[in-house]
């Protein structure tokens, strides 16, 4: 499943965005750790992460660790 992950950060006035895209998602553990690399490249607190996957034309944030596992996970199941 195809995946892109945004994640947002704002210092001090300036704004600081990591992009990234996973064509072939197999696992919600692939997906957290890119979010986690995304994380580490804008700073580590107070940023804002959004996904999309497959076919969804709107990014949904998701914040915590196990929110991203379940989302990732149900929509793994319903494209299998």
């Amino acid at each position: 499943m195809k995946v892109d992950i945004k994640i947002l950060k704002q210092i001090n006035g300036v704004q600081r965005v990591y992009l990234s895209e996973i064509e072939d998602a197999r696992t919600s553990r692939e997906v957290l750790d890119e979010v986690y690399r995304g994380r580490q490249a804008v700073c580590c607190y107070g940023e804002r992460v959004f996904i999309r996957c497959g076919d969804d034309k709107d990014f949904f944030g998701v914040t915590a660790a196990s929110d991203i596992i379940l989302w990732i996970e149900k929509r793994l199941k319903k494209e299998n």
